[in-house]
């Protein structure tokens, strides 16, 4: 089964066709939010229109920062980078150019079931999908289904209050790099952080161990919430290859001893193609009845 897929984010919009599980076709274009909502909504119909001049589909499968509506496939609180897209109504667009099927949902939840259907988060029922990134979105995966909560804002654990700060601006990426800047460092990404960490600087292995810390203090308290068998971690940082051992050092550190051997930290397997390929599996449940 084919499907159209969108990966809106506040910098680019990923795209392409998907099959059985499987990118066919993939493609990028810059959001360039600042043009508008109208503008974004005739490129998206532009690409689309493109690969359906080549490709039947059974539906359009849409990944998308912000609160998504997933019943009427509506923006109700657009992400931080994509603030004049809100109200855009993606059943209402696809109905109207291509008379097609819609499923929509937030990035994460789409992520968080990718990795749920064929990924990392295969072998666990209930789960915590977690991206880290230049925020820290996520998304709540209970017996194999994404929870969105009753304003479909579920899962917005970078929002949680840590001291007098979110969670996202102490153990994000953007987190990480801004203190490694104020601490003296010539940084410009996450690398370079690790460059100087993996070669002993003592400034660089104080500003990760910072980093881990929060991090850490942030995935105890929702275990201690929800009480998952995974919290599964997404984004670039996930390239690290020694990412997950540094975390549940530092996590068993800090929560309850107890609760360390209650959940296992994985690395999400999908990488930069989450969101395509959640939109895939949301659309063809949809179309088949399942939802």
């Amino acid at each position: 089964m084919k499907a159209l897929c969108y990966d809106i984010g506040g910098t680019d919009i990923k795209y392409g066709i998907v099959e059985d599980g499987k990118i066919i076709e993939k493609y990028s274009m810059k959001t360039n939010v600042y043009l508008g909502r109208e503008d974004i909504e005739r490129r998206l119909v532009e690409a689309g229109k493109e690969l359906l001049s080549r490709h039947e589909v059974c539906g359009v499968g849409i990944s998308c920062a912000g609160s998504i509506d997933c019943e009427h496939g509506k923006i109700l609180i657009p992400g931080d980078k994509l603030k004049t897209t809100k109200g855009m109504n993606f059943t209402e667009l696809f109905k109207k150019h291509f008379n097609l099927m819609v499923a929509a949902d937030n990035d994460v939840n789409c992520f968080g079931q990718a990795e749920s259907v064929a990924g990392a988060g295969i072998t666990y029922d209930n789960f915590l999908m977690m991206t880290i990134g230049t925020g820290i979105g996520g998304a709540i995966i209970y017996d194999d289904k994404v929870m969105h909560g009753l304003n479909y804002n579920a899962g917005e654990f970078g929002r949680m209050i840590i001291g007098e700060e979110t969670f996202e601006n102490l153990a994000s990426t953007s987190a990480l790099i801004e203190r490694a800047k104020n601490a003296g460092l010539d940084v410009e990404n996450g690398l370079d952080v690790y460059r100087y960490y993996d070669a002993k600087n003592e400034t660089a292995i104080k500003v990760v161990n910072e980093f881990y810390h929060y991090l850490a203090i942030g995935i105890a308290n929702l275990v201690y919430i929800f009480n998952p068998e995974a919290v599964m971690i997404g984004g670039g940082i996930t390239n690290r290859p020694t990412l997950r051992e540094e975390i549940h050092r530092e996590l068993k550190r800090v929560i309850d001893p107890d609760f360390y051997d209650t959940v296992t930290i994985e690395v999400s397997i999908h990488k930069n193609n989450g969101g395509l390929l959640g939109g895939y599996y949301n659309i063809v449940n949809k179309v088949m009845g399942k939802e």
